[in-house]
């Protein structure tokens, strides 16, 4: 019983950390909108629509 919580706490550990990148990721279009219009097609990534920058950017986390 004791292995199964442990494990359970580390996947729920590793899933919030990446939950955290993937957030984080989104992100940095937004905040550097006029640049970002060039730089994330350098890098491969594709920009968030503006809903979704304005909603992100309301999360008090951000």
């Amino acid at each position: 019983m004791k292995r199964r919580t442990l494990l359970l706490l580390a996947v729920l550990l590793l899933g919030s950390f990446q939950a955290g990148r993937l957030a984080e990721r989104l992100i940095w279009p937004c905040r550097l909108r006029p640049l970002a219009g060039v730089v994330a097609p350098l890098l491969g990534q594709a920009m968030p629509s503006l809903q979704l920058c304005e909603l992100l950017l309301s999360l008090p986390s951000f």
